[in-house]
This record gives structure tokens, sequence and C-alpha cells, in this order.
């Protein structure tokens, strides 16, 4: 055995020389005690042979396994090596496919696996076609286009949808509470028409019970300032929402930046005109955060709270209630604007009812004497 401790190959070899196993099981079983299981001889052919050529003190000597043709063989070198080689006859060459294998099919007719790089490619991430160039452009040496018959590559744009700030269902109530003002009815009021008699008061005319109604119109002011640029799919939705409720006949949509007092743009996005409150109860939407974002190097083009403050008692002191839908909530507004402007935050939890106070207070801050 090897002197370092392990048992080699070698260690087999001169094993199986010394004690010449009969059969290829007895083989096998020195060389699983050997820790050489893994080497386990195999059944030779007649025309196969193994040499074993071992060293030591006396003279080289060849060994054949039992179950090979012919005498042992004579080694011829002076210093053996160590080594065991194994000469065999070589295999014959596969057979080369025939038509129904490159076909797919295998020797039993079964199908055969395809390897994935032969596989076509039903997916791209890139999409390829595009309109065709016009047949008079030929920038080539031929008179051609360059890269004809090519595909043309292009960016796939997948369209975003876009997402109401405002659940589905209370949308549209929470903008009716918005633009809709109390009008007299033609119903009669009868706990006021009994208030007055049982106080004896004269009546100079029959009180009529009030609704709700968009019969005024609405006045829509949308804020195109860089603090309101990520919002301006909201408010594109909000200009038809408000459309479909109080009729895009009664809807006056006016553009603005930094603040309205600025001037607005109504049509010609060229022409500023000056602005101008509405007729005293039409209600004024104002689409803005009021100033509350100012982007780095914005400069003047965003307006202060002394400038909104100024903008919001004009349209007071004209009559017209003041609705802002922002994407803030009211606390993050000083006080002053809180007690003249109704907030409503484009938010999903806004509810129908925080909209219906909102405006209701306002409106009560106005009627007041």
């Amino acid at each position: 055995m090897s002197g370092r401790g392990e048992l080699f190959l070698g260690d087999l070899a001169r094993a199986v020389a010394e004690l010449r196993p009969a059969d290829l099981a007895t083989a096998a079983a020195m060389a699983a005690l050997l820790g050489q299981g893994h080497r386990t001889p195999t059944a030779l052919s007649q025309s196969d042979s193994v040499r074993a050529v071992v060293g030591g003190a006396g003279r080289p000597r060849a060994v054949r396994l039992e179950g090979a043709s012919g005498g042992p063989l004579r080694g011829t070198s002076a210093q053996p090596p160590r080594t065991v080689t194994a000469e065999r006859t070589p295999r014959p060459a596969p057979p080369e496919p025939s038509e129904s294998e490159e076909d797919g099919a295998g020797h039993d007719g079964e199908p055969r696996a395809v390897r994935l790089a032969h596989r076509p490619v039903d997916f791209s991430l890139t999409a390829i076609g595009g309109p065709a160039p016009p047949a008079g452009e030929a920038n080539g040496a031929n008179g051609t286009q360059p890269g004809a018959g090519l595909p043309r590559r292009r960016t796939a744009a997948v369209p975003l949808t876009h997402e109401p700030p405002w659940k589905k269902d209370w949308a549209r109530g929470i903008m009716f509470a918005a633009v809709a003002t109390p009008v007299e009815s033609r119903e009669v009021d009868q706990r006021a028409l009994l208030r007055g008699v049982a106080g004896r008061q004269a009546l100079r005319a029959v009180p009529r019970r009030r609704r709700l109604s968009t019969r005024r119109g609405v006045q829509l002011l949308l804020d195109h300032g860089p603090g309101m640029a990520p919002f301006r799919d909201d408010g594109l939705w909000l200009r038809d929402l408000v459309g479909s409720i109080a009729g895009r006949d009664r809807i006056e949509v006016l553009r603005f930046r930094g603040a309205p007092g600025r001037g607005v743009v109504r049509n010609d996005p060229l022409t500023i005109d000056p602005y101008r409150p509405p007729p005293p109860g039409t209600p004024v939407i104002l689409f803005s955060d009021l100033g509350r974002m100012r982007p780095p190097f914005a400069g003047q083009v965003v307006a202060g709270p002394r400038e909104w403050r100024a903008f919001v008692h004009t349209v007071a002191h004209s009559g017209c209630p003041v609705i802002c839908l922002t994407p803030y909530e009211s606390t993050d507004y000083p006080a002053l604007l809180r007690k003249k402007v109704a907030f409503v935050p484009l938010d999903r939890r806004v509810s129908l009812r925080h909209a219906q106070r909102a405006t209701a207070r306002v409106r009560g801050w106005l009627e007041r004497p």
C-alpha cells in the first residue's frame, strides 16, 4: 500500500496483480475494500486487454485479468511507470440522422426534444413594424434606401389609464355639492310660514323652499403652474366632470399661472385677458394648490399667500363662493383662507358629507349680513 496513508488506483492495481482474482466479482469486492468502488472493472471483449505494470524491487511483470483472451503481456520498460492503461477498440461512429429524425422524430417514431436555442421566439420586448418609408426616399449608393428589407424597430408604448382622485360612486355627488347653489323652488315653506303667523309677523311674500341647483353655472379656474404639473390629467378629468353636471354651456373654463389676478387665458393661449369675477352667486371652482408647492427655481411664477388672500377677498366681495379642489389637506392652509374658501382635497378618502359641509359653511358665511 501507499506509505502516505491514502489508497490510490495504483494500490488497487498492485493488489490485483499480487492476488490474481478469479473473476470480475472478486476484483470488484477488492476494489470496494480499498475504497475504489467507483472504479469497478467492467466486462471486456475478446479484443480488449488491460495491462498493469507493477514496479518494485524485482523485475517488472505484467498481469492479465481473467476473461480476456490471450496470455499475459510482458513489460518492456526498465523503469516501470506507475500507471494503468486500457486499450479498447474504437467505437463505431453514430449513424447520421434520417429525414424523420431531422423533422423531430426519434428512432421509435416518438417526437424528439428540441433544444431551447432552436425554438422559434414567439415574443419580443421590442415592437417591430411601423409605417413603411415612402417609396421616393433613396439614400443608398444604388438608389435604394439603407437597410431596405429589414424590420423597423420602435419603442412599444403602453398607454396608462387615468385613475380618478375620488371614488367612482361618489365623484358626481362631490362635484354637485361643489357647483350647486341654493335657489328658491315653487314649493311653499310651511315651517317658515307657520313661524311667521305664530309670531304675528307681517308676511310680504310667501316663503318658498330652497333647493340646490346648477342653473347659475360655474367658473372653473385651472392652474397650469409648475406646482400642478403632476396633476394635469386630474384637471382634464375634472373639467369633463363639471361639464357633465353643470352643463357645458354653463361652464366658463379659464387657465392661469401663478394667480388669476395676473391674467387668465380663455381660448387663445397667446392672449392673456384680465380676470373678472362671474355674476353674484356663481360658484368659482379653483383647481390649484394656492402656492402650497414651490418647485426649485420657480422664482416669481408661484404666487405667495398674500396674493392669494387678495384674490379670494375680491371674489368673495363679489358674492361668489370659492371652492378649491387641491391635492393637499385643508389644514395645510392658513386660517384666513379656510374661513373664506371651501377646500375639497383630491383624495379617495373624501366623502360626500365632507364636501357638503365645506360648501355649506362658505355659503353661510357669504349670506351673513
